[in-house]
């Protein structure tokens, strides 16, 4: 795994004053010296202490780890293209997910069915049928799966779900790459590619530099008039992306300034050259993951970041931008963007903490049956009528009164109408 996760708080502390990060990166002039201030200095020790906090997380069964990933990529997913234009429930994105499951499934049966055509085919004799096509009636659960399929064979995916498709299969890369000992740019670009593989207006460049200037206009809080963000030319922006992550890997192996720091500058560095047409928002989402993951932040496989910088939308952008209007400068005003994502960090461990310090209140005074139908709704990110009667063996009467119990308590969100109810975990 890349990066000292452990790094010395006391050598951090030495550098407080002058962090240095680098010479400038091309025509993109980051500052020698990246002053930090002494509520960053708190902030990211309070950090710490969350994290240390969370290695209880080890105790946690294999189950509910992975209950607790289903639903942070879940709620990642919609967070993520939220952020941007796009609109979409988290509802919405779990039977998106659904669907791109069952298309990948119908795929690989397509694919066994191709090779099994191939061989010779075998004549059955009228007077034995092969199957039993007595009557027999479908369970709830069977209907879903048979519409859920149906669905994602001839569904045409909108342009927010073209996004959001995008980004889970994104989310899926980040992971598999944790263990890189270096960032490339060819990674960037295989990245871009996933992210943009479903959507057909951008398939012309998905994985490559831009090829016209893409400047972001925002509202300067410090001036209070309507400001343009220029990105990097994109005749220069290969290099500057080049030596941008050339910095990275140098910080990385010769560390001078906490790892946490290094990320928020990145990331800055990232939104400042722009290097892609459209999704670099995305991207530098992505991103960010990626290198707290491979910074020993494992806590964001459990949590989603992209929903905590959903509920500061306003702080984010704000505080990003106010940065990135002066990196150009002598003297950029870091303050802003590394105060916001070092607060961020700390309300998204606090709320991942409290949230297992809550699954175990509840469950403490849930009825057995209750509980077990929590779990599976945690376990499956979704649970269904059918789903509780096959796996916990209950009546149906009595399993309707506890989902309603649960739905009355907050602890279970009911969608759909009919055979297709589906209740997700709060």
């Amino acid at each position: 795994m890349i990066g000292n996760s452990d790094y010395s708080f006391g050598v951090f502390a030495i550098h407080a004053q002058c962090v240095m990060i680098g010479s400038p990166i091309g025509t993109m002039k980051l500052p020698p010296s990246l002053p930090i201030s002494a509520l960053s200095v708190s902030l990211i020790a309070q950090i710490h202490e969350h994290r240390g906090a969370l290695r209880s997380m080890a105790l946690l069964s294999p189950e509910r780890l992975q209950a607790l990933r289903y639903q942070a990529t879940l709620e990642s997913v919609g967070a993520g293209v939220r952020l941007g234009a796009a609109q979409l429930s988290d509802g919405e994105v779990s039977r998106l997910i659904g669907m791109l499951k069952q298309r990948q499934q119908y795929e690989q049966v397509n694919e066994s069915d191709q090779v099994t055509r191939t061989e010779p085919s075998i004549k059955l004799n009228n007077s034995a049928s092969a199957y039993d096509f007595s009557a027999e009636l479908l369970t709830d659960y069977e209907i879903d799966e048979l519409l859920m399929q149906q669905s994602s064979e001839v569904r045409v995916f909108n342009a927010d779900e073209e996004q959001a498709a995008g980004y889970y299969e994104s989310l899926h890369r980040v992971y598999e790459w944790v263990s890189l000992p270096t960032v490339r740019e060819e990674h960037l670009h295989e990245l871009h590619r996933t992210l943009l593989k479903h959507s057909k207006k951008d398939v012309w460049h998905a994985g490559k530099y831009k090829a016209s200037a893409n400047h972001r206009s925002f509202n300067n809080p410090d001036t209070g008039t309507r400001s343009s963000l220029p990105g990097a030319n994109p005749l220069e922006a290969p290099d500057q992306l080049n030596n941008l992550l050339e910095w990275l890997q140098s910080e990385r192996e010769h560390p001078t300034q906490h790892p946490l720091l290094t990320i928020a500058a990145f990331i800055a560095g990232f939104h400042a050259i722009r290097p892609y047409q459209d999704g670099n928002a995305r991207m530098g989402l992505l991103l960010t993951r990626l290198l707290l993951l491979q910074s020993g932040y494992s806590q964001v496989a459990y949590a989603s970041l992209e929903a905590q910088l959903e509920r500061d939308r306003d702080a984010f952008y704000t505080a990003l931008d106010r940065t990135l209007a002066g990196i150009h400068n002598a003297q950029p005003h870091w303050e802003p963007w590394t105060a916001f994502f070092l607060t961020a960090l700390v309300d998204h461990a606090r709320r991942l903490f409290s949230r297992l310090e809550r699954d175990k209140e509840i469950l403490s005074v849930l009825p057995k049956l209750s509980s077990d139908i929590v779990n599976l709704a945690r376990e499956h990110g979704r649970v269904t009528m059918a789903d509780a009667i096959r796996l916990t063996g209950s009546n149906r009467n009595t399993l309707k009164l506890h989902f309603r119990k649960l739905v009355h308590e907050g602890k279970l969100m009911r969608h759909g109408m009919g055979a297709g109810v589906w209740y997700q975990p709060r």
